[in-house]
């Protein structure tokens, strides 16, 4: 199988800022093959140029974030199959020392500067942290929470939750489910943090996306979840949903449009993107899909993500990726599809390739349209 991956990577790598983004491919197309309900058609698959990256000695890991010159941050593990924070630069991976125990990258923004959370010396439960050119500083909290920051962006804007302590977790929540978290702000790494204000009638809110200009991406958590945007730290902007009630917004882009999830009045999971104004549009599904949500945004307008598809022995995650709504295409296992003719000239995207065991193998993929 694989090393014991920590519990934290479970509240994924998003909040992504301008090209920064984290997929994950959990599925190997090249092991299984995919299979579609009645009537539909498989998944067309990106010309990409596909890279796996390496480890620390061990076999296994799993890129978080890529920053727009290709720097990813992630896991890997070592020589003892112990999983290790990692930084690459072209496909080789360097140890971060952070001086923290297991430590998780999250993002990384393009001067090179990364946050992520980890276990200081003689405590139970993780902090945020944010490293530059060799050197960890921790984030402040406040009222005895521990920070949990989600992006930073290239002006070192970092956005996050302040969670309540609850010591070690065998189970960590999904981002944005939890209504006792504070959606917070830290103006630069060693500033205190700004608590951002939930949706009237809220109780807590989660940040996961901060762009050139501050604007700041998240939920608002009370009867429901709600997709938010904050101008200022004292006023949320509701976005709508598909109907179903809920909502997640995951990365903000340029030109003032977000991407992200909603449920369908139907129940349908939906990846959709919000523009400018703050309307809607759902994305649609792959052929055969029963799910699907937005991670990121590129420059160039491709979104990137992941999709459920099902396969002989039940549904898996795969990462894919929107060229327009309603135009999806699977990023690929191998490159036997070829690699894109412009892939030079394209953003990476990060994330992991399981083998057939389920064991991850960390990657960058650069497609085209």
């Amino acid at each position: 199988m694989g090393s014991l991956w920590p519990q934290a990577p479970r509240r994924w790598a998003v909040g992504i800022i301008g090209v920064i983004t984290a997929i994950l491919a959990l599925a190997s197309m090249a092991g299984a093959r995919v299979l579609v309900g009645p009537g539909s058609t498989p998944p067309v698959v990106a010309r990409c140029d596909v890279r796996t990256l390496g480890t620390l000695g061990g076999l296994f890991g799993n890129a978080m974030a890529v920053n727009r010159h290709g720097v990813a941050v992630g896991i890997a593990d070592d020589a003892h199959g112990v999983a290790q924070p990692v930084i690459w630069r072209e496909t080789t991976a360097e140890r971060l020392t952070t001086g923290l125990a297991r430590s998780i990258p999250r993002a990384v923004n393009a001067p090179g500067q990364v946050v992520g959370t980890g276990v200081q010396a003689g405590a139970s439960s993780p902090s945020g942290w944010v490293w530059s050119q060799g050197r960890t500083t921790p984030l402040s909290v406040r009222d005895h929470r521990i920070a949990r920051p989600e992006a930073i962006n290239d002006r070192g804007v970092v956005v996050g939750a302040l969670s309540p302590d609850e010591g070690p977790s065998e189970e960590a929540e999904e981002p944005g489910e939890d209504e006792n978290d504070w959606a917070a702000m830290w103006p630069s790494p060693s500033s205190k943090p700004v608590v951002l204000s939930p949706l009237q009638g809220d109780q807590g809110a989660n940040a996961f996306a901060v762009d050139a200009n501050g604007r700041i991406g998240g939920t608002s958590q009370g009867v429901t979840t709600r997709p938010v945007i904050w101008d200022r730290p004292d006023h949320p902007r509701a976005l709508p949903t598909l109907g179903g009630g809920y909502g997640i917004l995951r990365a903000l882009g340029e030109n003032g449009v977000a991407v992200g999830d909603a449920v369908r009045a139907d129940g349908g999971y939906h990846a959709v993107l919000w523009d400018a104004a703050g309307r809607i549009t759902d994305l649609g599904l792959p052929a055969g899909a029963r799910s699907a949500k937005a991670e990121a945004i590129l420059p160039n307008g491709v979104i990137t993500g992941t999709a459920e598809l099902p396969r002989a022995d039940g549904w898996h995650t795969q990462a894919v990726q929107w060229t327009a709504p309603g135009a999806v295409q699977a990023l690929p296992s191998t490159t036997e599809t070829g690699a894109a003719a412009n892939a030079a000239q394209a953003l990476p995207v990060a994330g992991y390739r399981a083998d057939g065991a389920g064991g991850r193998h960390p990657t960058l993929w650069r497609c085209g349209r």
